[in-house]
């Protein structure tokens, strides 16, 4: 799954394209990185990684509302993510394995932040109030991950490749949320 200013990024960008700047859209998109459930991905097997299962959510859902679009935003970059970008670089091996993709994730958060041009303390403020069952550890090393400023030489993300990725993903799933609109009488209206 992709680093924590990914989710932020995409929240940023699909909220953008699609008028989904609420509170609850950009808490949606962090949510299944931090809250106590262990289904949270409810993932399947594709090719070489466990991505989620998006019909699963769909079904599962209350897409009525921005928390729920935004908790589907979050699945679609991890599916995406795991599918057209590091399967289409890394296709036949697990890159997590080692943990080295952490270590990139860490050197990457701090640029992608800046070019994003992401407010750290309003996320954490937005994650800080919201009252459901985040695992407090979970949040904390998050909000930690993009605070740090760490610089080194990444193993599998480059940084022009991947903050070009985040950009790009984001209207391919900004037309997805809208054609699931179409189909589902439950997705928010505002998205048709």
């Amino acid at each position: 799954m992709p680093n924590i200013s990914a989710h932020l990024i995409v929240s940023k960008e699909v909220g953008k394209r699609l008028n989904l700047d609420s509170d609850d859209f950009i808490r949606g998109n962090l949510l299944p990185d931090i809250i106590d459930k262990s289904d949270s991905h409810h993932k399947i097997k594709s090719s070489v990684y466990l991505v989620p299962d998006i019909n699963y959510f769909l079904e599962s859902l209350d897409l009525s509302k921005d928390l729920y679009i935004g908790y589907l935003t979050h699945l679609l970059l991890d599916k995406h993510y795991l599918e057209d970008y590091l399967g289409k670089i890394y296709y036949n091996r697990n890159v997590f394995i080692d943990g080295k993709i952490y270590d990139d994730y860490n050197y990457l958060n701090y640029k992608l932040i800046k070019r994003f041009n992401l407010d750290i303390n309003y996320f954490e403020t937005l994650l800080s109030k919201y009252n459901c069952k985040i695992k407090e550890e979970k949040l904390k090393y998050n909000l930690e991950c993009l605070k740090q400023k760490k610089e080194g030489i990444t193993k599998y993300l480059n940084y022009d490749s991947f903050s070009n990725f985040l950009y790009n993903i984001s209207d391919t799933i900004s037309k997805e949320l809208v054609d699931y609109a179409n189909k589902s009488s439950k997705l928010y209206v505002r998205l048709r």
